[in-house]
């Protein structure tokens, strides 16, 4: 197919996950004419393959560092009070267990203590966890807990549909959403980049690009880096790489799901979680047993963590590491032999410190192309508000120190980041072994 001019963009989005979407809906907010802004995915919103586009996500403030504390109380007050969002949020609370040699509750109460806003959170024993919520957790393996915590304030939203209700009102507003896969960065000596090129011959242009593209970024960014012989250690590989993680879901009865719909979300310590049923009836199961999938790039011969192309195929030994998990905390649910209705690896873009990265590409010839990604497994619950300070960065705008400095193009990876307990402990081939 030869090439067809899509019509000329003045800011192109690549990816209708939450930062591409977000950004959309708040460029269509201020911008004067919403039309000259397109966004580009591999598919409608919302896209099948985004880490965004899930049965339910976690909404919550509790975080150890007050940075992200004061950024998930303002989505929070989005998601409680803006008429099209508040359908999809269900506040039913969360209870989180800690482990014997963990001072994460602590510290995360502390920030609620200091912030100065009414404190949600309160004590409950392991016993309590137990018998509370029609003893939904009564058979809850406590071994290696001390301790727990409730919070009233949390819960946990419908995702894919969230994330499709805020495409709809940048759509409504006037932004353009298309479908295609992007295969080529067009560049011109002199102007940096000036749009892209589809694998079905389409050609984007715009004026500003921004890439939204979560785990595809460094198996999409690789080959234009190394056109322009940009130095490993200032390369996208350096910022950020691919990493899955197996979730698993049963199909309740309508009397099982009546029964589980009792519980808050539970946070297993560090080792995952569990959320209420969704309307469908789905129960999901998350663990933090993180993985790459490192391939060898066809174009450029380096070796990149990308996500897998079937996220429905998950090898026999994932499945069986994700049945014991389930097995500590509800095992009634495994009874009679049961195992999970729904299986996904959900992938996403991990940074070295697990903060996200919003800013320019730092090469002075690449100055008109941008990232907001890097989601690092907890950036979902920011969705109706992070594109209001990805709107500001394509403005040249600051965001404030802090969060210009949490944003930036990363300097070195870290063990104690923003969400250390997501960083890939292997590789996805491991479990096909």
């Amino acid at each position: 197919m030869g090439s067809q001019d899509a019509g000329n963009s003045e800011i192109l989005i690549v990816g209708a996950g939450i930062f591409g979407t977000s950004t959309a809906y708040h460029l269509s907010l201020i911008h004067p004419n919403p039309s000259h802004i397109t966004v580009l995915d591999h598919a409608r919103v919302p896209s099948p393959r985004a880490a965004s586009s899930d049965i339910n996500k976690i909404v919550r403030a509790d975080y150890s560092k007050a940075f992200y504390m004061d950024l998930a109380y303002e989505a929070m007050e989005a998601w409680t009070s803006w008429p099209f969002l508040k359908p999809y949020f269900h506040q039913t609370g969360w209870v989180a267990l800690d482990e014997k040699d963990s001072d994460l509750s602590e510290r995360i109460r502390a920030n609620f203590r200091c912030s100065g806003r009414p404190d949600t959170s309160a004590d409950i024993t392991l016993d309590e966890v137990k018998n509370a919520w029609g003893g939904v957790l009564a058979n809850i393996d406590t071994t290696g807990f001390d301790k727990a915590y409730t919070n009233s304030s949390a819960g946990w939203a419908d995702a894919s549909s969230a994330v499709e209700a805020i495409m709809a009102e940048a759509v409504k507003n006037g932004i353009k959403h298309e479908v295609g896969d992007v295969s080529e960065f067009l560049r011109e000596k002199g102007e940096g980049l000036v749009g892209v090129r589809t694998s079905d011959g389409r050609v984007f242009p715009a004026s500003k690009i921004l890439l939204a593209t979560g785990a595809w970024t460094p198996w999409l960014l690789t080959p234009l880096e190394k056109e322009l012989q940009i130095p490993s250690q200032h390369s996208i590989q350096s910022q950020l790489q691919a990493a899955g993680v197996c979730v698993a879901a049963f199909k309740l009865s309508e009397d099982s799901a009546s029964h589980y719909s009792q519980m808050p979300v539970l946070i297993y310590g560090s080792q995952g979680e569990v959320l209420p049923p969704n309307k469908d009836r789905f129960f999901k199961f998350t663990n933090a047993n993180t993985f790459k999938n490192t391939l060898r790039h066809p174009q450029t011969g380096q070796e990149i963590s990308v996500p897998a192309p079937d996220q429905k195929s998950v090898p026999e030994k994932l499945k069986k590491q994700s049945i014991d998990i389930i097995r500590q905390r509800i095992p009634e649910i495994l009874a009679g032999g049961q195992s999970p209705d729904d299986w996904r690896i959900c992938w996403d873009a991990i940074s070295p410190d697990q903060n996200q990265l919003i800013c320019r590409h730092p090469d002075p010839r690449l100055s008109n192309l941008y990232l907001a990604t890097a989601g690092s497994f907890h950036s979902w619950k920011f969705l109706p508000t992070i594109g209001r300070y990805v709107v500001n960065v394509l403005d040249g705008k600051s965001n404030g120190p802090a969060k210009d400095e949490a944003w930036q193009w990363k300097k070195s990876w870290s063990e104690k980041g923003a969400h250390p307990k997501v960083l890939p402990k292997g590789e996805l081939s491991h479990f096909s072994q």
